[in-house]
């Protein structure tokens, strides 16, 4: 599949924007597909009443519109003939005719040229208004466009510079100039020059939010918006203050608008504040794309380097280590409900990418097992080309999204399906697949392992970056099941498996406690670190050989030869990489996600709040009657001690009570689980 340089998609997506072309927009439900049926100019609605009956013809009802909160047609019609918005029919789905308001909207990350290098942007933290009340913003700077200045690429560096000395940041001040008792408002210079200017402007991305006005009520507002890094010289080089007056009014006088606060933010953190506040716009799932293509089109609205999806991960030196997963796997896993992408965003263009994967953790053990809280813990994996790596992990197993909500019934269905996938077929513990003799499910044995109880656990979630789709996040819901078995070996042993296309891999098992998978992932943790001290040591070395030899080739000899100078510029190169800072520190893009966002995630899950009710009041009765029976072995065992061997084998033939209590209460103990199951 040919994908498209994420800068093309991005810049072709916005020239159609601008052009009233809405193919190849990423468009929500109902209105992927739509096409413009008809576009209205001000010539088409010369007064606000025309503008009524076209609204009116088309099925939009205006008779409330200026009450309450809402705004009067002439305020539309207004912004029609000043080209700050547009009125466009769309046909969508089911040929079905829709009114829609357009607006464009510029998103502008403001900085320098030093910044910029290092990722740090202007954030509008709150705004005064001219008569002294204040708000929060926690916003990019933020221009309402107009049709004229459509298509954006080709007006681009005119908006920018607008948008940056003649809006929000026309006049810059102090950070700590505000309003405020015995400080009146500041006066417009006429004589103030703006020391801003703009030397350089990029395009980023381009979004679309569609959602009902709520201005204008019945009538679906159309958020074209996209984002700008643009670079400045003349910004201050700490956090200030900046001045916006309104227009001239009619005696040629300029109030103040806003006082604007701008702090120097990272990216990453800027973005944790844009997230704050966002709700889930769409879900995608089993047959939400026609086709791979499909999904990149959709995917192209994010934040995502899809340029790499489907190559080589590059490691030091230029050799391939590890592919990233193509947008093709990711449509595959869709269509076999392994996992759900949801759209999670505010209306103001930070969409953010959610992958939801739903897994079921198995504690499997056996009776004698789990006597001494023991349990089957994954250590390493074969597959059929003879690749073997670690794992260290319980058993688990992917959940059918199409399975939502889930249930005991389903986790017990889903746990035997795995037992029975991997511990049909049993080996000894230190079996290696050879190409020579790959085995068949049909010359191996059925080991006749048996699940004879599956019990729920608990459910918990886990926030991370995905290790096979770059820059995507991923929530793994987990649901821990407790499975009990018949039929497995007593001591560490391996097990045969099959996939899809009947090729076989080996699976290493090993009988564990809680304890024990503690140190085991401890020594796992330990061999990495010293792992990574080792390639740091071995970079520092080649750091070096390649300052040696730098310094040999810039020796005064003969004039270079081309051939030469080439491997010079290698070289180069090659130190800047090896000198480059390794000991900064990883920072994971979920931690991007704001405290109230990721428990808006985590509630999520795909089980109900009375089904975990359920199993945790089941498990503190199933913890109380333990506690009792040891309880009652204990006191047996004391009264054991004074009551002679024949009394003791007299109570044993009562059923273990005394010849008192049978004869009183002769009937059979009551079996409290099924007392609570009733």
């Amino acid at each position: 599949m040919t994908t498209m340089s994420r800068k093309d998609r991005r810049t072709r997506q916005a020239d159609a924007a601008g052009n009233n072309n809405l193919s190849g927009l990423v468009l929500p439900e109902p209105f992927t597909g739509a096409t413009v049926q008809k576009t209205f100019r001000i010539t088409d609605v010369p007064t606000a009443q025309e503008l009524t009956d076209v609204l009116e013809a088309w099925g939009v009802t205006t008779k409330d519109w200026g009450s309450g909160n809402t705004k009067e047609v002439s305020k539309f019609w207004k912004e029609i003939k000043e080209n700050e918005a547009g009125l466009e029919v769309w046909q969508i789905k089911g040929n079905k005719s829709m009114p829609v308001r357009v607006t464009h909207v510029l998103r502008a990350k403001v900085t320098s040229a030093d910044a910029h290098a290092r990722r740090v942007y202007l954030f509008n933290t709150w705004q005064q208004y001219g008569d002294g009340r204040k708000r929060i913003r926690n916003g990019l700077l933020s221009e309402k466009l107009t049709l004229d200045e459509m298509p954006l690429v080709a007006h681009l560096h005119d908006v920018c510079q607008r948008a940056v000395t003649e809006e929000e940041m026309q006049r810059v001040v102090d950070s700590a100039v505000r309003i405020g008792p015995h400080r009146s408002a500041p006066e417009f210079d006429s004589s103030y020059v703006c020391p801003l200017t703009v030397v350089g402007e990029e395009f980023v991305d381009h979004t679309v939010e569609v959602e009902a006005s709520k201005s204008y009520p019945g009538l679906m507002t159309v958020y074209h918006l996209y984002t700008v890094d643009i670079i400045c010289e003349g910004l201050p080089t700490v956090d200030f203050n900046t001045l916006e007056f309104e227009h001239p009014d009619k005696d040629g006088k300029r109030k103040l608008k806003y006082i604007h606060a701008w702090v120097w933010l990272e990216w990453g953190m800027i973005q944790r504040y844009l997230f704050d506040g966002s709700e889930m716009k769409e879900r995608k799932s089993k047959g939400s794309f026609a086709s791979p293509e499909e999904l990149e089109t959709w995917l192209g609205q994010f934040d995502v380097d899809l340029d790499s999806w489907g190559r080589a991960r590059k490691s030091l030196g230029g050799s391939n280590s590890s592919c990233w997963k193509s947008v093709e796997k990711l449509w595959n896993e869709l269509e076999s409900s392994q996992t759900q992408l949801e759209r999670w965003g505010r209306n103001d263009g930070v969409p953010l990418l959610m992958r939801v994967v739903h897994v079921l953790q198995m504690k499997v053990t056996s009776g004698e097992a789990a006597h001494h809280q023991k349990f089957l813990f994954q250590v390493w994996h074969q597959s059929s080309n003879g690749q073997i790596r670690h794992v260290n992990r319980t058993m688990a197993k992917k959940l059918n999204t199409a399975d939502l909500p889930f249930d005991a019934a389903k986790f017990e269905q889903a746990a035997k399906q795995e037992v029975k996938e991997q511990l049909s077929y049993l080996a000894d513990v230190h079996i290696r697949l050879a190409d020579q003799a790959l085995p068949t499910e049909g010359s191996l044995e059925n080991s006749g392992v048996n699940v004879t109880k599956v019990e729920f656990s608990d459910h918990r979630f886990d926030l991370e970056d995905s290790p096979s789709y770059k820059d995507m996040t991923t929530m793994y819901h987990l649901y821990t099941v407790e499975v009990q078995c018949t039929g497995l070996p007593t001591s560490d042993f391996a097990s045969i498996s099959f996939d899809d296309k009947k090729k076989p891999s080996a699976i290493g098992w090993r009988w564990t406690t809680w304890q024990e998978t503690l140190d085991i992932l401890h020594q796992r943790a330990q061999l990495l670190e010293r792992r990574e001290a080792t390639m740091s040591d071995k970079i520092k070395e080649l750091s070096n050989a390649c300052q040696v030899c730098l310094e040999e080739l810039n020796a005064p000899k003969k004039p270079p030869s081309d051939q030469m100078s080439m491997v010079k510029k290698k070289l180069e190169d090659m130190s800047v990489i090896l000198q480059s800072d390794d000991k900064k520190e990883y920072i994971p893009g979920f931690s991007r996600l704001p405290p109230s966002m990721v428990s808006t995630l985590a509630d999520r899950k795909g089980v109900s709040d009375d089904f975990l009710d359920g199993a945790l009041l089941a498990r503190q009765l199933a913890d109380r009657i333990s506690t009792v029976r040891v309880s009652e072995d204990q006191d047996e065992d004391m009264r054991n001690l004074s009551t002679s061997p024949r009394e003791v084998e007299q109570q044993r033939a009562n059923g273990g009570k005394s010849g008192f209590c049978s004869l009183f209460c002769g009937s059979p103990s009551v079996d409290v689980m099924s007392e609570f199951r009733k």
